[in-house]
C-alpha cells in the first residue's frame, strides 16, 4: 500500500508539473519594450474586450481585427498589431474569454459595426480557424482574411467566396503541417495567396514558448515577426490599392 501510495502520489506530481509547463508556454514573453507604449505616431487604448494600436497617420480606412491562438495569451501577437498599425493599419487585438475563439464567435460579430465594411479578420491557429468559420457565414462583412499557422479551412468550403485572403504558414510548424496546408488549400476563397515563412514553426507566430508538438525552428522569433509581417502589410497594401 504505502509503494501504490508513493507512485501515485509522484504520478500526481508529475502530471501537475507538466500542466503548469504546458500552460506557461502559452504566456506571453520577451515582448519589446516599447511594445504598450503610445507615442507620436500610435496611440494604445486597452478595454476588457481587446487593445486597440491606433495609427495616427491612416494609410487607409481599412482595420484589422486579430483573433488570438486557443489558450494563448493576447499580448503575444500585441508586437504584430502595434508593427502594423506603425505601418498606418488600426489594429484591435482580441480579449476572447478564456482564451478560445471557438466559444465566442457570436461575441466576436457584436464587438465591432463590421457592416461599416472597413474591417479585415485575422487570426492565428485556431484563431484563424474561427476567423475563416466568420468570413464563411458572413462573407459580404469581411473585406479580407488572414490565416496564420493554421490547416483551415478544413471542414468547411470557401471555394465560392470572393473575400480575398492570404495564408501565412510556417516550413517546420509542427501543429499545421505544410501537408495539411496544402491538402486544404483547394477550399479557400477563390482569390488567395499561400506564403511560407522558411525556417519558422508554429510557437514563433507569437511571442510565447515552444507548444507541445511544434517543431524546433530555424530562425530567431523576431525574424519570423519580420517575414510575418511583411506578408501581412502586404496584402493590406494590395487591398487599399486594389479596392479603394
Amino acid at each position: 500500500m504505502k509503494k501504490r501510495t508513493l507512485f501515485r502520489i509522484m504520478w500526481l506530481a508529475i502530471v501537475i508539473v507538466f500542466l503548469i509547463w504546458n500552460w506557461s508556454t502559452y504566456q506571453s514573453r520577451n515582448l519589446p519594450a516599447n511594445t504598450f507604449t503610445s507615442d507620436s505616431t500610435i496611440s494604445i487604448e486597452e478595454t476588457d474586450d481587446s487593445f486597440m494600436f491606433k495609427t495616427l497617420h491612416p494609410q487607409s480606412e481599412y482595420e484589422i481585427v486579430f483573433l488570438q491562438g486557443g489558450m494563448v495569451d493576447p499580448k503575444a501577437y500585441a508586437p504584430l498589431c502595434r508593427k502594423l498599425a506603425s505601418y498606418g493599419f488600426t489594429s484591435h487585438l482580441l480579449k476572447i474569454p478564456l482564451r478560445m475563439p471557438v466559444w465566442n464567435q457570436d461575441r466576436i460579430l457584436n464587438m465591432f459595426d463590421f457592416k461599416s465594411g472597413k474591417y479585415v479578420l485575422a487570426g492565428h491557429s485556431q484563431g484563424a480557424k474561427i476567423a475563416a468559420q466568420l468570413v464563411y457565414e458572413n462573407p459580404t462583412l469581411f473585406q479580407g482574411l488572414i490565416l496564420i499557422g493554421s490547416s483551415h479551412p478544413r471542414d468547411i468550403d470557401m471555394s465560392r467566396i470572393s473575400v480575398p485572403t492570404v495564408k501565412i504558414y510556417a516550413e517546420f510548424d509542427g501543429l499545421a503541417s505544410t501537408e495539411k496546408v496544402f491538402a486544404n488549400s483547394d477550399k479557400l476563397p477563390f482569390d488567395h495567396e499561400l506564403l511560407q515563412v522558411k525556417g519558422g514553426n508554429h510557437s514563433q507566430f507569437g511571442y510565447i514558448g515552444k507548444l507541445l508538438m511544434d517543431n524546433k525552428p530555424k530562425i530567431a522569433v523576431k525574424e519570423q515577426q519580420h517575414y510575418t509581417f511583411a506578408f501581412m502589410i502586404k496584402f493590406m497594401n494590395k487591398l487599399k490599392n486594389c479596392y479603394q
